[in-house]
């Protein structure tokens, strides 16, 4: 049985997995008021912050309070096939949808074009983007206008609110007393690194049948396997294959027919690419 079945809890409430989440943004308020405001108003917002500082979890807090006024579409560039056009998850929906795009730094620049068209067609309502670094984004000029200022930079969160996210999970359960927690917040670089110690913290108590963390404890945690930064695949979902890129594309060599100068698809019956007008030299696949 799992540590929190032991203690009545329903769910594990350091689960980061699960997109909808009823648990307040403590230290991250004045943030999750300006991504109401700027959705409301139509408008793009991009936020920024290192891994693990709370970005997807202000994206969580946006689609918590837009479910049921609005449409919203969650993609995250990172779970995305390099090959993938997103107008295929943009297409035939209705308009006036909220696009949440998390890590678009692994968005080709030619996807944020589409969401651009998108955009100005009025498809799209308003955008927030999510991204480790400014600087890594692929954006057209168009994009970055229309951000303008409309910038989040995150921030390691203060002790004391670290803290009191952890005990509002906790829902009232004193198996983390408030100095194991600082301790534990003291050796996490971010808020996220924090909440999955928290998890295994309380695993490792109840099942050495502890009622309480001690400081001790904290040094028998077991290491966590670090996570791939990127996880995009370069593999085709239709045929396994690896992908190859073509300047800004991915292309399958067995499911798709493409220029082989530019990379942008073709038809069986184009003798010019559409995009470079070269020659079209492939054959059929």
């Amino acid at each position: 049985m799992a540590w929190f079945d032991e203690l009545g809890f329903d769910d594990n409430p350091f689960n980061p997995d699960t997109l909808k989440t009823n648990f307040n943004l403590i230290g991250r308020e004045k943030e999750a008021k300006e991504i109401l405001y700027r959705i409301a108003s139509g408008s793009m917002l991009l936020i920024e912050g290192k891994a693990g500082m709370g970005k997807t979890a202000l994206l969580k807090y946006a689609i918590d309070n837009f479910r049921g006024k609005g449409k919203v579409i969650y993609v995250d560039g990172n779970k995305l096939n390099k090959r993938l056009n997103i107008s295929k998850l943009l297409n035939k929906k209705p308009k006036g949808m909220i696009l949440l795009m998390d890590n678009v730094q692994y968005l080709s620049k030619k996807n944020n074009e589409r969401i651009k068209y998108y955009y100005d067609q009025d498809y799209i309502k308003s955008v927030v983007f999510t991204t480790t670094d400014y600087g890594l984004v692929s954006f057209t000029n168009a994009i970055k206008d229309r951000i303008g200022k409309n910038i989040i930079k995150l921030k390691k969160l203060k002790p004391s609110y670290a803290v009191e996210t952890a005990k509002e999970r906790l829902n009232g359960k004193e198996i983390l007393s408030e100095h194991v927690l600082k301790e534990l917040y003291k050796n996490s670089g971010n808020i996220k690194e924090f909440l999955d110690k928290c998890d295994l913290l309380c695993s490792y108590v109840v099942e050495k049948g502890k009622e309480k963390a001690v400081k001790e404890d904290i040094k028998n945690l077991p290491k966590k396997e670090a996570e791939e930064e990127n996880e995009q695949t370069d593999i085709c979902d239709e045929c396994d294959e690896k992908l190859v890129k073509i300047n800004e594309y991915w292309r399958c060599r067995n499911c798709d027919n493409y220029c082989e100068k530019c990379g942008a698809l073709v038809d069986e019956e184009d003798k010019e690419c559409p995009e470079c007008t070269t020659e079209i030299k492939v054959e059929a696949q």
